[in-house]
């Protein structure tokens, strides 16, 4: 390849920044128009995403000259991550994670946009990543106990190789594949769930019109998180849409009746936006 051949990729990949083509292969799909949505607050949000992104990288700069900041990155947003998904789900994920930012706006200009492997959603290769991500932190934290200093590096670590990874993954898959076994998310995913056993509201859904959905699936060439929309609108979905509940190699199987009750769904309206027959809501 050139390097106008690169140079004209490059700025269609640009251009993808404010016009919002889909980042999975289209598989044929380019027949169905997409519906022109002229929508302000996605404009917003993008914008605001970028400006996360870039304060994600000067926060990782900053770390690396003074190691608390790492530590303090790391608890703040794990935390926050945790305490909206109790109140409503993945939001956090979407709408405030700076590495979420940092994935959207800038690693997504190069991601190839490939789809993961099927078992590289499965809860237990979620709960593995999380059980050796905390276990090396806290293994870190310890063997430097008693040095205040020292005991945030491992913080640093962590952020830092956990970025290395997200970017390597968002090249190689589409950009928001880290997403999928990231630790903090994982946890928060539980916390939604444990939150809707106990009592709370059930989180934003998007909601499927039967009647509208005509099975295009344009729907689950933006989903970040690889979810069918369209396959909630009636009858019975297979997926991994509880973390609590591991079923088989492709998830658990249940019925559903218009609802993506898919616990990993950032509340992004991206499907919202792209459905070509307006069979999609999402209601706040």
């Amino acid at each position: 390849m050139s390097v106008g051949d690169r140079t004209d990729d490059l700025l269609d990949k640009l251009r993808t920044l404010t016009d919002g083509e889909p980042w999975f292969e289209k598989r044929g799909l380019d027949r169905i128009r997409r519906r022109d949505v002229d929508d302000q607050t996605l404009r917003r949000r993008r914008r605001y995403q970028r400006y996360l992104g870039a304060g994600f990288l000067a926060l990782l700069g900053l770390a690396v000259w003074y190691p608390p900041v790492a530590a303090a990155g790391v608890l703040g947003c794990a935390s926050a991550a945790v305490a909206v998904a109790a109140a409503r789900g993945r939001y956090y994920c979407n709408w405030l994670c700076p590495r979420g930012g940092l994935l959207d706006s800038y690693v997504r200009l190069f991601s190839r946009g490939k789809r993961t492997p099927t078992w590289f959603k499965h809860p237990y290769v979620r709960l593995g990543v999380a059980v050796l991500a905390f276990g090396l932190l806290g293994a870190g934290v310890f063997a430097a106990r008693g040095d205040p200093l020292a005991m945030t590096v491992p913080f640093l670590t962590m952020l830092g190789v956990s970025t290395l990874v997200a970017v390597a993954l968002g090249t190689v898959y589409h950009h928001r594949a880290w997403c999928q076994v990231c630790p903090a998310g994982t946890v928060a995913h539980a916390a939604d769930r444990v939150a809707e056993a106990v009592g709370r509201d059930d989180s934003p859904r998007v909601e499927v019109d039967a009647d509208a959905c005509v099975g295009c699936e344009r729907c689950a060439t933006v989903c970040r998180q690889e979810i069918r929309p369209g396959a909630y609108a009636e009858g019975e979905v297979t997926d991994h849409g509880n973390v609590l509940d591991p079923g088989g190699p492709a998830g658990a199987t249940r019925g559903v009746d218009g609802t993506v009750d898919h616990a990993d769904c950032l509340q992004c309206s991206a499907c919202v936006e792209e459905c070509p027959t307006d069979a999609l809501s999402l209601e706040e």
